[in-house]
């Protein structure tokens, strides 16, 4: 099938005169509540908390018992066991069981070495408009004008009808053209779960399962190339210079039976197939939509070599080198309630996403207790812009200060959410953001609920567009209890004005995901609210819902596209300047925070932490700063020194 990642535009960004094929880092839905109870010790200079997690809880290594199966309760269904298939981040917590990456990040974002014994940058260089043009081919065009071709394209330029593809990017590297290079040193002795041995050819190849994924646009919007140099040195290469490199480069890494055997939709038991890594767990069984199995991985590569082959490792000796629990046992249970009752009545251990009133009672309870990290994530309002009259953007900006962001952070999420006052969290303020608290100061005024101002700009918008009112329209939500109280809250107040007819309709959380993604969303006229889990680099809470590159993927399902404020978010990611100055980098990011509060093609609601709800048996246990990884982090994770055991008394 040809392939049709995202629709050319007539845009022409500084970066190249060239489209590339996505413009996205790894970011995932949130289909589960999470809150913010403000506040945090140890500040960084630009304003974020050195560590997010919130009263961390301290393992003695003397006490810890190995053995037991951990109970996850999960709060939505796995979109797909393989993360090159997924947008999920409820199942990102079963992708960290089985799969690595040449690195891992703790909870306040610092990169380590992880597959990779080193993890170095190389080389970086500009890269001139129009150098890859000589390495291009000719390639069709779909019914809509769309280049296509069947191979990954890295690189449009519709001018000229032709494209990069994988097939001659190591051309281009050859003849040095490339933005960046980094280097990995594999740990030697890492193995697969069906026993292969890890080598560079492995990684260089594990681009390929990306290859039209459900993800690729996460990936081939900076990848290149990568080769192997020997069998544990790889070489791997980016289009441009660029500021999120360090931790958007490195792939999940596959074995070669996946690779090479299984198809284009992902390893997933649902398809008969086995998710395969080097992770410290090994997929057993799934039952449909109700569990899903995993155990020990006994051949684990750290448990072999020790935790001193991590150069950066410094712990206590007798430190585990891999989780000490020996099963786990992931529930699914979409419905907030009767996820509350598992836990309460002993079925499961742990969980997250509860919703909020229930917070106070298991942080007072004694068999229970409450684990809060400030989390990088967001709920937003996605408009249909393409679609009148939301296609002007006084009619945003006047919803936009219709919403009452005190309110539902206040009432809704009792206190375990702020207000979003800006489009960019806190936790990866440090590099987007020249001055955090000023950008906060300035722009309160245009996303604090003030009705006075919002009815001045709908009326001006009503008026000139003549449009009638009450202007019908209904806001899509998944079912968590939380975000669907939300919904309801943000619909009543827009329809207490004269100028809307505010609906609301939920949906099961993997279905609203193909929904929204839908190619034909767009034209139905409907409010999508849901929440981006994003990652430490602030271009992740731009470019997923902002780029047209990213429409059909992971956050752009209105197609919303801001082609002026992505040449700016352009320079402050892929540029030289960028990759070695961060207060660059930062004043070009306020320039786009600026720019989207003032065009509000999304609006955003509330920050939040990520919240675990969990039993006093399981010991130890910290919440990752993403609710994709609250699994496997709280299991194990060097790192922060991270690790959680079970007491069954």
């Amino acid at each position: 099938m040809p392939y049709d990642a995202a629709a050319d535009t007539n845009t022409v960004t500084r970066r190249r005169v060239l489209k590339s094929a996505g413009a996205a880092t790894a970011v995932m839905l949130a289909g589960c509540s999470a809150g913010s109870d403000g506040g945090g010790d140890g500040e960084s200079e630009g304003g974020q908390s050195l560590d997010p997690v919130r009263e961390r809880a301290a393992v003695s290594v003397d006490e810890i018992q190995d053995g037991g199966t951990l109970r996850f309760g999960l709060g939505a269904g796995i979109d797909s066991f393989d993360p090159s298939y997924s947008t999920s981040a409820p199942a990102g917590n079963v992708h960290g069981l089985v799969y690595e990456s040449l690195i891992t990040q703790d909870a306040a974002g610092t990169v380590y070495p992880w597959l990779a014994k080193t993890w170095e940058r190389m080389d970086v260089q500009e890269v001139e408009d129009g150098a890859y043009e000589p390495y291009m081919v000719s390639a069709e065009t779909d019914d809509d004008g769309n280049l296509v071709a069947d191979d990954q394209i890295i690189i449009r330029n519709p001018e000229d009808g032709e494209v990069l593809t994988v097939n001659e990017a190591p051309d281009a590297v050859a003849d040095g053209t490339y933005g960046i290079q980094y280097r990995a040193e594999l740990h030697e002795g890492v193995t697969f779960h069906n026993g292969e041995e890890m080598t560079a050819e492995h990684v260089a190849r594990s681009y390929e399962v990306l290859e039209n994924s459900s993800i690729s646009a996460q990936t081939f919007d900076s990848f290149l190339y990568a080769e192997a140099v020997d069998d544990y040195t790889v070489d791997i290469y980016g289009q441009e210079p660029d500021a999120e490199a360090d931790s958007q480069l490195p792939p999940t890494v596959y074995p070669m039976e996946h690779i090479e055997e299984y198809p284009d939709r992902g390893a997933d038991p649902r398809n008969d197939l086995t998710p395969i890594g080097t992770g410290p767990f090994e997929f057993e069984s799934y039952e449909a939509e109700q569990r899903a199995q995993f155990s020990t991985f006994e051949d684990y590569w750290l448990d072999d070599l020790g935790l001193d082959a991590l150069e950066w490792w410094d712990g206590p000796d007798g430190f585990p080198t891999s989780p000490v629990v020996d099963d786990i046992t992931v529930s699914i249970v979409t419905d907030d309630a009767t996820r509350a009752a598992a836990l309460n009545n002993n079925e499961i251990d742990l969980t997250y996403g509860l919703t909020s009133d229930t917070y106070s009672e298991y942080r007072s309870a004694d068999d229970y207790r409450l684990s809060v990290t400030n989390a990088g994530a967001y709920n937003f309002l996605q408009y249909p812009v393409t679609q009148s009259p939301w296609d002007d953007e006084r009619i945003r900006r006047g919803v936009n200060q219709l919403i009452p962001r005190a309110q539902i952070a206040d009432n809704i999420y009792n206190g375990y959410r702020n207000p979003a006052y800006t489009p960019l969290p806190e936790l990866a303020a440090d590099e987007g953001s020249a001055d955090y608290d000023a950008l906060v100061e300035e722009l309160r005024p245009q996303t604090e609920q003030n009705t006075e101002g919002a009815t001045e700009l709908l009326q001006e918008a009503v008026d000139d567009l003549g449009v009638e009112t009450p202007i019908e329209a209904t806001i899509e939500t998944n079912t968590s209890d939380d975000r669907v109280r939300e919904a309801e809250l943000i619909a009543q107040v827009m329809s207490n004005t004269e100028f809307f007819d505010i609906s609301v309709e939920t949906f099961e959380f993997t279905t609203f995901v193909q929904r929204i993604l839908g190619p034909e969303y767009y034209q139905q006229g409907n409010i999508v609210l849901i929440g981006l889990s994003g990652t430490f680099n602030p271009g992740s809470f731009y470019d997923a819902v902002n780029s047209i590159d990213n429409f059909g993927q992971c956050c752009n399902f209105q197609r919303v596209d801001t082609p002026e404020l992505d040449e700016i978010a352009t320079e402050a990611r892929f540029s030289v300047e960028a990759v070695e100055d961060p207060g660059f980098r930062g004043e070009q990011y306020d320039r786009v925070w600026r720019g989207l509060i003032e065009q509000a093609p999304n609006s955003y609601t509330v920050f939040g932490t990520n919240v675990s709800s969990l039993s006093t048996d399981y010991v130890g246990h910290n919440t990752y700063t993403f609710s994709g990884g609250i699994l496997p982090y709280g299991l194990h994770d060097p790192t922060d020194q991270q690790v959680a055991y079970l007491d069954r008394e």
